[in-house]
């Protein structure tokens, strides 16, 4: 119980999570975050951050999956996952 407390506690000071194992399964912990005001960071990767920018590369990318074999798209995604996740059942 000390050693939970003590990782938590940690967690919390480093903003990371917490993996627990259980009867055999992982779990994760995430601290809440926190409801004050954080000012900008100069590491901030959103502090640049151009929404009308986003946009007119979403619709710049409009249409570049036209005409492909969805079923087989999503095959391929599926066996991809089933690969590279160990331990995961989809």
């Amino acid at each position: 119980e000390r050693d939970l407390a003590e990782r938590l506690r940690l967690a919390e000071a480093n903003r990371v999570p917490v993996v627990l194992e259980i009867a055999g399964e992982r779990y994760r912990l995430v601290p809440e975050a926190k409801t004050e005001i954080q000012l900008a960071d100069e590491n901030d990767p959103f502090a640049d951050y151009d929404p009308v920018a986003v946009l007119a590369a979403i619709d710049a990318g409009a249409g570049a999956l036209a005409g492909i074999d969805v079923e087989a798209f999503l095959e391929e995604i599926l066996e991809e996952r089933i690969q590279d996740t160990p331990g995961h059942r989809f």
